[in-house]
């Protein structure tokens, strides 16, 4: 069932825990029982945005993702987690009560460190590489027209919220608002292929654990193995079924005031 965009009272007329596009449940179950899906593009910029029109910053990226991706994974956590300790001593505070639980994954910490390992040999093999290709190969009109060496599938989630249980408002959507994200990744791969996550296995944000991220990287596409997509680390999955049976997200009623009856 479909979720309406914008109730009667605008966003704010919105339930809490319906902020989506779609109510599920499984074919032929007479419960009421649903998930909530918001459903998403990948963000079109994403390259040009991660500074990859220079070749110097496509080298960095590939280096941390193919030759030194362990070293880098580490990093991650590690700031992730230093900053969360500090935005937790600061809340505790000010205010009373206990701060959310930090809960990232360590093998794919912070927006997702896609593993590229095996394309490369060395950061050396990589820059002979990229430097086979022209400048013009990295302009922003290459990444648009996808003939750019390299593409980044990223998602893009730029709303601000409030989180009421520590009422810190930041840019990115509250864990609680769905159930499963959806991802159609077309704008990079030119075919509709569809990844889902459960919310609450998605990494927070390091200074507000009730807050997603806007732009977790799911995947690096590279011409080097002909844009072919790599095995999805968790938390991401091809396959929605699995996704629900593995993960199990929590059920939710259905709030008939937020569907859209067209």
């Amino acid at each position: 069932m479909r979720i309406k965009e914008k109730p009667e009272g605008g966003n704010n007329a919105k339930s809490e825990d319906a902020r989506g596009d779609f109510y599920i449940r499984k074919i032929g179950s007479t419960k009421d029982e649903w998930l909530v899906v918001e459903c998403k593009g990948v963000k079109s910029n994403a390259e040009k945005r991660s500074g990859l029109t220079k070749t110097s910053s496509c080298l960095t990226l590939l280096n941390k993702h193919a030759i030194e991706r362990a070293k880098h994974v580490e990093s991650i956590y590690n700031s992730g987690k230093r900053n969360y300790e500090t935005a937790k001593g600061n809340w505790e505070l000010q205010n009373t009560g206990k701060f959310p639980k930090f809960r990232w994954n360590k093998e794919n910490p912070g927006a997702g460190v896609p593993d590229l390992k095996g394309l490369w040999k060395s950061k050396d093999e990589i820059s002979k590489w990229l430097k086979t290709f022209k400048e013009e190969d990295f302009d922003e009109n290459a990444f648009w027209d996808l003939t750019a060496p390299v593409r980044l599938l990223q998602t893009h989630m730029p709303s601000t919220r409030i989180d009421t249980e520590t009422n810190i408002k930041s840019t990115g959507p509250l864990v609680s608002e769905f159930n499963i994200l959806c991802v159609d990744l077309f704008l990079k791969t030119g075919k509709h292929e569809l990844v889902f996550v459960n919310s609450s296995d998605l990494n927070h944000q390091a200074k507000s654990p009730n807050h997603l991220q806007q732009n977790y990287t799911i995947d690096i596409l590279t011409a080097k193995d002909n844009f072919k997509r790599h095995k999805l680390l968790k938390p991401w999955y091809d396959d929605l079924d699995l996704c629900i049976q593995e993960t199990k997200p929590k059920y939710r009623k259905l709030d008939k005031s937020q569907l859209d009856g067209r």
